[in-house]
């Protein structure tokens, strides 16, 4: 019997199929994490409306700082497991299997990790403070930078519509992630035509979330 073997395109397709599921199940996870909480504080500390406009702010802050010190002292340890899953990130950029590698955090299960690691110490400083209702705006804050993250890391890497603003990120984020081709399996590399097709497909192949 004769094995049939996916072409390039048919594996970009279904590849960018499981990368998109994944983003929306990695945004749904985050929704409840930062909302779920945010709704029971609200509850019990009854918070005014500065108090969860500067909570949001702190969260964003937080959340970008901890997303840096996270990918640069942890993903990028060689030597590692954390270390060895972002590499094969940067490995699998320009193959047909590229989107199936884009989401920055693997699964719900890890989000709700990231919640939990961060939210012990966000409790303890806001009792110490006296501002515990602060926590609502710091975990909805959490949310929209893990979710807003996500989709701007996917649309980097799949060719997506950036804001005027954000054109820079994408270079610069590429020439980060740049990788030599011979680190990539030859059955996995796309020759320079279909290179070009990817580049001139993919925008049309990742439907608007």
């Amino acid at each position: 019997m004769k094995t049939v073997v996916p072409m390039p395109m048919e594996v970009l397709e279904t590849a960018i199929r499981h990368g998109l599921s994944k983003k929306r199940t990695n945004a749904l996870a985050a929704v409840v994490c930062g909302a779920l909480p945010a709704t029971i504080m609200v509850f019990q500390f009854h918070p005014a409306w500065q108090t969860w406009v500067i909570g949001l702010v702190l969260g964003l802050i937080w959340g970008n700082a901890f997303e840096y010190a996270y990918h640069r002292f942890l993903l990028h340890r060689p030597r590692t497991q954390h270390g060895a899953a972002h590499q094969e990130h940067h490995a699998q950029i320009g193959t047909p299997t590229e989107a199936e590698f884009v989401a920055l955090i693997s699964s719900p299960l890890n989000i709700v990790l990231l919640f939990v690691i961060n939210g012990i110490p966000a409790f303890l400083i806001s009792f110490l403070l006296g501002q515990l209702g602060i926590l609502c705006g710091i975990f909805i804050g959490w949310s929209v930078y893990l979710i807003l993250c996500e989709e701007i890391h996917w649309r980097i890497h799949m060719n997506g519509w950036l804001p005027p603003g954000l054109h820079f990120a994408r270079t610069y984020h590429m020439s980060h992630s740049q990788q030599p081709l011979q680190r990539v399996p030859a059955a996995l590399r796309c020759s320079p035509g279909e290179q070009r097709d990817w580049e001139k497909q993919t925008s049309c192949l990742v439907p608007d979330p």
